[in-house]
């Protein structure tokens, strides 16, 4: 089922209610606002539900870095990589770490649909493609 302008809002409203101050999603805000919608039902409660998922993932994805790195990354620089984006952003951010062996060296870090990438792969690539 497609939903209107109004219940779309209605869903954004809803993830807006399950933030925090920090804009973290707070599990006990989630439980209410599900809470509510379980004694109050609206007439399409399921696609609400699916808008009101959709719109947690969207603010999860913004509140996290994800940090791929080619070998050892410092926690020193990674608490300064997360204090420059925090900055950037205005809002507190989830640090993920994974390991990526194809980058040869440096790191690639995205936030939501942002990415920051310094790796010798990356370098690589652009010079092959300039190089033609």
């Amino acid at each position: 089922m497609t939903l209107d302008r109004q219940q779309k809002d209605f869903a954004k409203k809803l993830a807006r209610l399950s933030l925090d101050a920090g804009s973290q999603i707070d599990p006990a805000r989630v439980d209410a606002v599900l809470s509510s919608l379980g004694a109050h039902a609206p007439r399409v409660r399921r696609a609400i539900l699916k808008a009101y998922l959709r719109y947690l993932q969207i603010e999860d994805r913004r509140s996290r870095i994800l940090v791929e790195h080619a070998g050892d990354a410092t926690s020193a620089g990674l608490d300064a990589l997360r204090a420059s984006l925090e900055k950037k952003y205005g809002r507190a951010l989830r640090l993920e770490t994974r390991e990526n062996p194809a980058l040869l060296a440096g790191l690639r870090a995205s936030v939501a649909d942002d990415i920051y990438e310094s790796s010798i792969s990356s370098r690589l690539a652009a010079l092959a493609t300039a190089l033609g």
